[in-house]
């Protein structure tokens, strides 16, 4: 096989993929608003049959002019009436078909778009990970408000330039069927050229997909409060500036050759047309001449052969269009498609049994971890290796270790955020998979490391924690008081319903402690069988942490409890510290016995208490070394 016949034949199976996607699209959009589809379809070939309609009437007019001239009034009144008609019925589908197409419009966009946040929201952690799910989950969300309606438009404009196309090109055939042929021959000579350029516009649009993600990340940086603080302190500015202005200029120079490339083509193909057209029509009017036609039948040709040739023109660039923005649909098709990954989800979709039905009495008394290990996607040394582990109900236990020991992916796994680990995770004394995942997932209420900062009401803040609980002000405010942010509520400009952060109008912004005590409150509110802290530090100062992790076993004397901490000496309150280092659990124990271990949880103490004794020096010399 030629490179040519190849290639011929790559852009022949781009075309029925694309006609596949196309019957996809429709069947999509018909199953969202069948009424609104079949009204917007019927329109647009009403639209098509209006050019060659109006081009009918007024030859016919013009004949009637010429040969009967004013013996032939009731002839000429008849002609025109029907002109005027058809005008007025012109006017009505265009009307028409501005109110189908703007709420067919609106209807596809705000399906596409709850269609594409309920598939994000089935997607798992892991695959929030996945940087290529992430591109994915970029293209078919950027775009959704308008690239698929626009592919739509383009179909229906497809048939409505087909309808008009083969009515004018009808009337040609009638006259000279050799002027047909010519017209479509020269309409085919730019296709190949034009679906070789449109497939290397697409490549390069799915190669820029992660620039434009660090573009999109540049200007956060220049324009989000959070990162605001360090752009101007460290004088980032300028170099983030820089950076995004590199990446623009990049998209600049591919769009500037890719555009040249279009327009040559469309230059050569617009001279070829019109040498063609000219041609064609100096034949009717030459015919003209010769009295061989009227010069109704004149204008009729004439208007006929550019309305075939412009119909030409916009059902090629309709499918050259259609064909690009059909590889987006494919991607949005991948997307809507992809497995996910999410345990929960698994579940339901793969129909497994669950030996013990969901029930409100459904309490976890016992978390048991036997040989769990777990390996990151596109990583080959795990996280955490062989994990063995029992807490109790009433048992609170606090993790400790250095950054990067695998303790919050310990967590993670034990909350069933991932569903790939090795290993076998017991609930009262079962595996997990044998509950509703659903169920156990309620059971658990956890304040992340890199908690959120909703920026809504202080009562969606905490309220998030247990959504039945939303509009119930004495829990929320329990749950507050759990966290010592009861009093800072109550003295906000509106309670519960005021806006915080910065992003919206009339938002109260919080510190960093406050915003982590809200966090906490939004997992006391949950009334969990396991609460996990992970850093609870992170945004308190000691004695805040002590004061909290305090409350936090007191709560904890009928739920499991664990808290993952640098300080050791908050973790000496839990009943039993485990040390985790390199993904495993190496020690266990109370502090004494750890202690008497001497082993890295003593190290980790000891290095601690030095640094608290060299403060204590330098305070009693006066800062004097």
């Amino acid at each position: 096989m030629t490179d040519i016949q190849a290639k011929m034949n790559l852009e022949s199976s781009t075309i029925w993929r694309s006609v596949r996607q196309g019957v996809k699209l429709f069947s999509l959009v018909f199953g969202m608003n069948k009424t609104y589809m079949v009204s917007s379809i019927f329109l647009h070939i009403l639209q098509g049959l209006m050019p060659v309609l109006t081009l009918i009437i007024m030859q016919n007019l013009l004949n009637s002019i010429v040969s009967f001239g004013t013996q032939g009034i009731s002839l000429i009144m008849l002609q025109f009436g029907i002109f005027i008609v058809i005008h007025v019925l012109k006017s009505v589908v265009t009307m028409s078909q501005t109110f189908v197409e703007g709420t067919l419009e609106s209807v596809l966009s705000k399906s596409l778009n709850l269609m594409i946040g309920k598939k994000s929201s089935s997607l798992g952690l892991a695959d929030y990970e996945n940087s290529e799910i992430n591109d994915q989950l970029k293209r078919a969300s950027q775009e959704a408000s308008y690239r698929p309606y626009q592919l739509y438009t383009q179909m229906a404009g497809i048939l409505s330039s087909m309808v008009t196309m083969v009515s004018s090109a009808t009337l040609i055939l009638l006259w000279k069927w050799w002027v047909v042929i010519i017209l479509f021959g020269i309409s085919l000579v730019s296709v190949y050229s034009i679906f070789k350029l449109n497939k290397e516009q697409f490549e390069i649009y799915m190669n820029r997909t992660p620039l434009y993600r660090e573009s999109w990340y540049m200007t956060y940086l220049l324009t989000n409060d959070r990162a605001v603080k360090e752009v101007k302190i460290f004088n980032m500015s300028s170099y983030l500036l820089k950076r995004y202005e590199d990446l623009l200029q990049r998209f600049f120079v591919e769009d500037r050759r890719i555009l040249g490339k279009r327009v040559t083509i469309t230059f050569m193909y617009s001279l070829l047309e019109l040498a063609v057209l000219l041609g064609v029509v100096w034949v009717a009017i030459r015919e003209t001449f010769e009295k061989k036609i009227l010069v109704g039948s004149l204008y009729g040709y004439i208007q006929a052969i550019m309305l075939t040739q412009s119909q030409m023109q916009a059902l090629i660039q309709g499918i050259v269009q259609f064909s690009q923005n059909n590889l987006y649909m494919e991607q949005l098709f991948l997307f809507l498609q992809l497995p996910t990954s999410d345990p929960v989800r698994q579940q339901k979709e793969q129909a497994l049994p669950i030996n013990r039905k969901k029930n409100e009495d459904f309490c976890i008394e016992q978390i048991c971890i036997e040989g769990v290990s777990f390996t990151y996607s596109g990583k080959t040394v795990p996280s955490i290796r062989d994990i063995h582990l029992t807490v109790n109900r009433g048992q609170t236990i606090a993790i400790v270790g250095k950054n990067g020991s695998g303790k919050s992916t310990l967590m993670k796994v034990l909350m069933q955020l991932y569903s790939n680990y090795e290993g076998v995770f017991k609930i009262n004394g079962l595996p997990v998979q044998d509950y509703d995942l659903h169920q156990v997932q309620d059971k658990i209420g956890v304040v992340f490391q890199d908690f959120m900062h909703y920026e809504m009401s202080a009562r969606h803040n905490i309220g998030f924690g247990s959504l039945e609980r939303l509009e119930k002000d004495e829990e929320l405010i329990q749950a507050a008081r759990y966290a010592a942010i009861d009093q800072i509520i109550t003295e906000l400009p509106q309670g519960l319903d005021t806006q915080l952060g910065k992003w919206f109008e009339d938002g109260f912004q919080l510190s960093g402690g406050q915003w982590q005590r809200i966090a906490i409150a939004r997992a006391f509110l949950r009334q969990a069988d396991i609460y996990i802290l992970d850093e609870p530090s992170s945004f308190l100062d000691p004695v805040a942490e002590r004061d909290l992790l305090k409350l936090f076993l007191e709560l904890m004397k009928d739920s499991i409890g664990i808290f993952i901490t640098h300080r050791i000496s908050s973790a000496r309150l839990a009943d039993k510290i485990v040390v985790m280092d390199n993904g495993g659990i190496v020690e266990q124990g109370t502090h004494r016995e750890l202690m008497l271990l001497d082993g890295l949880y003593a190290e980790m103490y000891n290095i601690q208490a030095s640094s608290f004794n060299d403060e204590e020096a330098l305070a009693e010399t006066g800062g004097r070394v």
